[in-house]
């Protein structure tokens, strides 16, 4: 090599941006392949379920449009149909909830509670993914929606 050569390699910086391009491209590339391959899909839910404690109260199937309330709490829940869907209140021991069945967005909101000062569970967003839950936690409710789960490519 020419003695300008050498000097030339020697003052260069280490990286140039034309070295550093082809790695970042790579890089994006994988990141954008292991979020579409790995992230599972939420499905739609097919309806939910309400537990207050440990026991299911409450179920709801958007095909059937059918609501089943457990043996032993018909006096606590009452559904009235309006605006599209059904406004379910619920009155246990712990308190008084009331959410928003959408039967065309198939969606569940909690609309209104006394469980504090700030009703909380009221600030939480729409059930609409399998997996999606409203919790109360002081009334010890939980709207949980139900559906055929997540489903991923990966399996193992």
């Amino acid at each position: 090599m020419k003695k300008k050569g050498i000097e030339d390699v020697k003052n260069s910086k280490y990286f140039s941006v034309r070295d550093i391009i082809p790695y970042a491209i790579v890089l994006v590339v994988a990141a954008v392949l292991m979020l579409v391959f790995l992230l599972p899909e939420k499905e739609k839910m097919n309806g939910f379920y309400v537990e207050y404690g440990e026991n299911v109260i409450l179920t709801y199937g958007f095909s059937s449009d059918e609501f089943t309330v457990t043996d032993g709490f018909e006096n606590n829940v009452e559904v009235k149909e309006e605006n599209g869907g059904y406004t379910v209140e619920i009155n246990t021991g712990d308190g008084f909830n009331a959410f928003f069945v959408d039967k065309e967005k198939r969606t569940v909101k909690m609309i209104d509670s006394d469980c504090s000062f700030t009703r909380d569970c009221t600030y939480m967003p729409a059930i609409e993914e399998s997996g999606d839950s409203i919790i109360c936690v002081p009334h010890k409710l939980k709207i949980i929606a139900d559906g055929s789960g997540l489903s991923s490519p990966v399996t193992g």
